[in-house]
Protein backbone atom coordinates (compact mmCIF):
# COMPACT_ATOMS: atom_id res chain seq x y z
CA UNK A 1 0.00 0.00 0.00
CA UNK A 2 1.17 3.16 -0.81
CA UNK A 3 2.38 5.62 1.70
CA UNK A 4 0.78 9.26 2.05
CA UNK A 5 2.98 12.37 0.98
CA UNK A 6 3.47 14.18 3.97
CA UNK A 7 1.36 17.87 3.98
CA UNK A 8 4.67 19.58 3.80
CA UNK A 9 5.72 17.87 0.92
CA UNK A 10 2.66 18.68 -1.13
CA UNK A 11 2.93 22.15 0.13
CA UNK A 12 6.77 22.08 -1.32
CA UNK A 13 5.67 20.91 -4.62
CA UNK A 14 2.42 22.73 -5.00
CA UNK A 15 5.58 25.82 -4.50
CA UNK A 16 7.58 24.53 -6.67
CA UNK A 17 5.18 23.64 -9.43
CA UNK A 18 3.75 27.75 -9.14
CA UNK A 19 7.24 29.34 -9.53
CA UNK A 20 8.25 26.83 -12.47
CA UNK A 21 4.86 28.21 -14.45
CA UNK A 22 5.80 31.89 -13.71
CA UNK A 23 9.18 31.13 -14.79
CA UNK A 24 7.42 29.65 -17.95
CA UNK A 25 4.75 32.37 -18.35
CA UNK A 26 8.25 34.95 -17.86
CA UNK A 27 9.53 32.97 -20.40
CA UNK A 28 6.63 33.43 -22.77
CA UNK A 29 6.38 36.90 -22.26
CA UNK A 30 9.66 37.47 -22.93
CA UNK A 31 10.37 35.85 -25.98
CA UNK A 32 6.83 37.14 -27.45
CA UNK A 33 8.30 41.04 -26.39
CA UNK A 34 11.59 39.99 -28.35
CA UNK A 35 9.39 38.79 -31.33
CA UNK A 36 7.03 41.81 -31.43
CA UNK A 37 10.49 44.39 -31.40
CA UNK A 38 12.37 41.91 -33.40
CA UNK A 39 11.10 44.20 -37.01
CA UNK A 40 9.91 47.17 -37.38
CA UNK A 41 7.42 48.40 -39.65
CA UNK A 42 10.48 50.26 -41.86
CA UNK A 43 12.47 46.76 -41.75
CA UNK A 44 9.34 44.93 -42.52
CA UNK A 45 8.86 47.03 -45.82
CA UNK A 46 12.50 47.15 -46.58
CA UNK A 47 12.09 43.51 -46.84
CA UNK A 48 9.19 43.77 -49.41
CA UNK A 49 11.23 45.52 -51.24
CA UNK A 50 14.78 43.98 -51.21
CA UNK A 51 15.01 40.00 -51.83
CA UNK A 52 18.06 39.59 -50.35
CA UNK A 53 17.69 40.99 -47.31
CA UNK A 54 15.14 37.98 -47.32
CA UNK A 55 18.01 35.68 -47.97
CA UNK A 56 20.58 37.70 -45.88
CA UNK A 57 17.42 36.87 -42.75
CA UNK A 58 16.97 33.32 -43.12
CA UNK A 59 20.59 32.43 -43.94
CA UNK A 60 20.61 31.19 -47.50
CA UNK A 61 22.86 32.57 -50.02
CA UNK A 62 21.71 33.15 -53.64
CA UNK A 63 22.97 30.04 -55.00
CA UNK A 64 21.48 27.72 -52.13
CA UNK A 65 18.02 28.40 -53.62
CA UNK A 66 16.95 25.50 -55.48
CA UNK A 67 18.16 23.27 -52.67
CA UNK A 68 16.39 25.02 -50.21
CA UNK A 69 13.77 24.58 -51.87
CA UNK A 70 14.23 20.49 -52.08
CA UNK A 71 14.82 19.75 -48.69
CA UNK A 72 11.71 21.99 -47.85
CA UNK A 73 9.64 20.20 -50.24
CA UNK A 74 10.69 16.85 -48.14
CA UNK A 75 9.87 17.93 -44.81
CA UNK A 76 6.17 18.48 -46.28
CA UNK A 77 5.60 14.42 -45.63
CA UNK A 78 7.01 14.77 -42.31
CA UNK A 79 4.01 16.66 -41.47
CA UNK A 80 1.46 15.24 -43.71
CA UNK A 81 2.40 11.23 -42.07
CA UNK A 82 1.49 11.88 -38.65
CA UNK A 83 -1.49 14.09 -39.61
CA UNK A 84 -2.39 11.49 -41.45
CA UNK A 85 -1.95 8.50 -39.79
CA UNK A 86 -3.97 9.78 -36.51
CA UNK A 87 -7.33 11.17 -39.07
CA UNK A 88 -7.00 7.22 -40.42
CA UNK A 89 -7.03 6.14 -36.63
CA UNK A 90 -9.82 8.40 -35.42
CA UNK A 91 -11.68 7.54 -38.67
CA UNK A 92 -11.04 3.89 -37.92
CA UNK A 93 -11.22 3.26 -34.01
CA UNK A 94 -13.68 6.45 -33.25
CA UNK A 95 -12.59 6.68 -29.82
CA UNK A 96 -12.12 9.77 -27.67
CA UNK A 97 -8.46 8.91 -27.57
CA UNK A 98 -7.61 8.43 -31.07
CA UNK A 99 -10.09 12.21 -31.78
CA UNK A 100 -8.04 13.69 -29.03
CA UNK A 101 -4.87 12.35 -30.38
CA UNK A 102 -5.73 14.42 -33.64
CA UNK A 103 -7.04 17.26 -31.99
CA UNK A 104 -3.18 17.43 -30.47
CA UNK A 105 -0.76 16.44 -33.70
CA UNK A 106 -3.18 18.36 -36.62
CA UNK A 107 -2.97 22.27 -35.61
CA UNK A 108 0.88 21.68 -35.60
CA UNK A 109 1.32 19.69 -38.59
CA UNK A 110 -0.96 21.96 -40.33
CA UNK A 111 0.75 25.61 -39.13
CA UNK A 112 4.33 23.46 -40.38
CA UNK A 113 2.72 22.51 -43.68
CA UNK A 114 1.47 26.28 -44.59
CA UNK A 115 4.52 27.92 -43.18
CA UNK A 116 6.54 25.50 -45.33
CA UNK A 117 4.49 26.38 -48.68
CA UNK A 118 4.87 29.86 -47.47
CA UNK A 119 8.21 29.52 -47.31
CA UNK A 120 8.35 27.71 -50.96
CA UNK A 121 6.35 30.51 -52.79
CA UNK A 122 8.67 32.96 -51.45
CA UNK A 123 11.87 31.41 -52.44
CA UNK A 124 10.16 30.45 -55.84
CA UNK A 125 9.09 34.12 -56.31
CA UNK A 126 11.89 35.31 -55.29
CA UNK A 127 9.70 38.26 -53.51
CA UNK A 128 8.98 38.54 -50.05
CA UNK A 129 5.37 38.09 -48.75
CA UNK A 130 4.21 38.39 -45.03
CA UNK A 131 2.15 35.36 -44.36
CA UNK A 132 -0.62 36.51 -43.64
CA UNK A 133 -1.27 38.58 -46.93
CA UNK A 134 -0.08 35.37 -48.79
CA UNK A 135 -3.02 33.41 -47.15
CA UNK A 136 -5.56 36.15 -47.99
CA UNK A 137 -4.45 35.33 -52.07
CA UNK A 138 -6.75 32.54 -51.37
CA UNK A 139 -9.52 33.28 -50.39
CA UNK A 140 -12.40 33.40 -52.68
CA UNK A 141 -13.63 36.40 -54.33
CA UNK A 142 -16.69 37.69 -56.03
Amino acid sequence: MKKPASIQTILDTASSSRRHVAGLRSDFRSRLDSFRRHRSAEEQQELTEDFRRVLAAWGIADADIPGVITTLRLRLPVFIAPALTCLLVTAWQQSPAATLALACVAPPCLLGMVTTLWRISILRNRHFLPLCRWLLRFRKRP
